[in-house]
Parts: C-alpha cells; structure tokens; sequence
C-alpha cells in the first residue's frame, strides 16, 4: 500500500487515536537489538508525510538512535464509543490503529511555530500544577521522516478500509 495515496486517511487514524489515548507508542531498537517501547505524547504531523516530537523526557531513545534511527509509531483508537459501535455493527467505521515507519533526525531547537502547536495542544491544562511540571521547558524536537506504514486489521471488520 502506498504512504502517499493513503496519508489523508492515516492521518484521520493518528487523530482519533490521539483524542482517545493522549500518546503515541514509538518503538526503537537499542545497540543488542532490543525492542524498546516509549509512549510520546507530543507528536504532530505533517501534511507531507513527516512529522515532529518534543524530545523531552527518553533516555533510551536518543541512546538507540545513536545506532539505529529507524522507528516505528502506532496510534489506535481505543475510544470505547468507536469499538462498541465497531462490534454492534460488525464493521469498522475507520480504520482502528495504523503503524507508520520512518527515521528521526537530530534533535534541534523546536521553531516558535511548534512551540505554538504545543502550547495549543496543551493549553486546557496550563492552570494544573501539573503542567508547568512537565511541560514548561519543552523546546527541543526531532522530525520524523516516514516511508511506510501498516494498518492494524481484522478479519471481515476491516474490509475495504484501505486502498
């Protein structure tokens, strides 16, 4: 399946996935070709088929990357409307979850317009002590380059979700 045609539709997917989860799962391998696993929640997307994180809080991320550059990020709508009304139906409305994969660049100062989506992004909880905890010094960001992508499917209730 082609990156390309089918992005509009992956994005629709990274949306709703976003709404129900708040993260995003990115996968790396470290230096003994052990899978690592890191939820991202500051992950924004691009209509040319890359995107952006805040790299904030990962250790081993950024140790992985010193070998292996190459990711994989999984979004799935986990909103219990969407998979109920799913399995009354027998069929998925839109697709539940997607894999997309790609390579990182090197961290880099994040531009006053990503800072922008951020703050947006987050901006219902800035009066929470929480979020000046977290999120107050988050200025550094790696772009995402994808190149693949592959939809999470099941049997009979996916048909016809991609091209």
């Amino acid at each position: 399946m082609e990156l390309e045609k089918n992005w509009p539709d992956i994005l629709k997917v990274l949306g709703n996935a976003k709404k129900s989860n708040r993260f995003f799962s990115i996968a790396t391998v470290d230096a003994a070709g052990n899978p690592h696993v890191t939820p991202i929640g500051h992950v924004f997307f691009r209509d040319d088929m890359t995107g952006y994180y805040f790299d904030a809080y990962s250790k081993a991320m950024p140790r992985n990357f010193e070998h292996n550059r190459r990711i994989c990020l999984m979004g799935v709508n986990s909103s219990t409307g969407f998979w109920l009304k799913s399995l009354f139906s027998g069929q998925f409305s839109s697709a539940p979850a997607v894999r997309l994969f790609g390579e990182v660049g090197d961290a880099r100062d994040a531009t006053p317009e990503e800072i922008e989506t951020l703050h947006n992004a987050i901006r219902v909880t800035r009066k929470l002590k929480g979020h000046q905890l977290l999120w107050s010094d988050l200025d550094r960001v790696r772009d995402i380059r994808f190149d693949a992508f592959s939809p999470a499917t099941y049997p009979a209730m996916c048909e016809g979700l991609w091209q």
